[in-house]
């Protein structure tokens, strides 16, 4: 893959790999689906809810608040996995890469609004959705950038790559948090 094609990729792989580590949740998701998830999609969510406001250790309420990212998540790691292939065919065409990279920024803020929008209870998965949130953010200031008209792939801005290396650790850092919470929480 050549350096264009990393660049307009690392965009798109910040959602797909934020994402990764529920993929095998996906079954128990279907089954978790409950009532509670669909009100809070259309509420302002507590988001902005410090984690020592919230409870701590309080298995009923982790399993819950995970059940409810975890539908989410899983949504938007689907979506990001079926651009990823996509744009993997279009590396000869352009036009057909910033089309693919709009939708995952379309993707990306969708679930960002998704995310924001769910009232958790759990300390735990709170401090999840935040380092969500914040890598979210992230991707859309490297989509931004790549979409500047002076934007150069094979030699991207000092900006472009500090943030491509916060985006990283931060997907490493949330992916390692939601496996073992998934692991002791998930049924």
């Amino acid at each position: 893959m050549n350096i264009t094609n990393k660049v307009l990729f690392s965009c798109l792989i910040s959602s797909c790999l934020m994402f990764a580590a529920c993929s095998e949740q996906k079954a128990d998701i279907a089954q978790n689906k409950t009532s509670e998830t669909t009100p809070s999609a259309t509420t302002g969510g507590n988001w902005k809810s410090k984690a020592t406001e919230l409870s701590t250790a309080n298995a009923t309420e982790i399993t819950t608040d995970l059940a409810q990212l975890n539908q989410i998540v899983n949504q938007a790691n689907t979506q990001a996995l079926q651009l990823r292939a996509e744009l993997q065919s279009a590396a000869p065409q352009p036009e057909k890469r910033q089309q693919i990279l709009l939708k995952a920024n379309d993707i990306q803020a969708t679930t960002q609004q998704q995310i924001m929008a769910l009232n958790l209870k759990s300390s735990e998965v709170q401090s999840l959705r935040t380092q969500m949130i914040d890598n979210l953010i992230t991707s859309q200031k490297m989509y931004t950038l790549s979409t500047a008209s002076d934007f150069n792939a094979n030699a991207p801005s000092d900006e472009f790559k500090q943030l491509g290396k916060r985006s990283m650790a931060l997907q490493q850092k949330i992916s390692a948090e939601m496996d073992a919470l998934n692991q002791h929480y998930g049924k």
